[in-house]
């Protein structure tokens, strides 16, 4: 069963005049058309969001601390073709735990099981969209000569 919103015209006209007030009372220098140089500082932001193992949805001028980790960042949006290249890196961070574990340090092991973690969730979510868009060969059809018309005579 779907569910359907349907908002009467006064809503509607109410939503329009608040937004009509608050442009208002903003500066009109925001609503000026942007630079070229501006223009391609925003598109340059999405361009450095493409990491190795895929796209940092984080917004436009926003800080994140787990900048270049990306196996820690929830903002992460993993490509599934990247999961060898995730796989490896869990790998690598078994080799490195068994390391700190083995020199004692123990703010390592916890930094490096909080990525284990994280990669391992990433790993479940890629194998999650692989599974969900998978393409299911249905084959050519088949046409039986009584199927369909035959025209008169044939």
């Amino acid at each position: 069963m779907g569910y359907a919103a349907i908002y009467s015209d006064d809503v509607i006209a109410h939503h329009r005049a608040f937004i009509a007030r608050r442009r208002a009372e903003r500066p009109g220098e925001e609503y000026r058309s942007l630079t070229p140089e501006e223009w391609q500082e925003f598109l340059g932001h999405f361009e450095l969001r493409k990491v190795a193992l895929g796209i940092c949805t984080r917004d436009y001028g926003t800080p994140c601390v787990h900048e270049h980790a990306y196996v820690t960042c929830p903002q992460l949006r993993p490509d599934p073709d990247q999961m060898p290249r995730l796989e490896e890196i869990h790998d690598n961070l078994l080799d490195r735990l068994k390391e700190a574990r083995d020199q004692g340090w123990l703010g390592e092991v916890a930094a490096i099981e909080a990525s284990m973690a994280a990669a391992e969730d990433k790993l479940a979510s890629m194998r999650e969209m692989t599974a969900k868009h998978t393409t299911t060969s249905l084959g050519m059809p088949d046409f039986h000569p009584s199927v369909g018309r035959r025209t008169p005579g044939s």
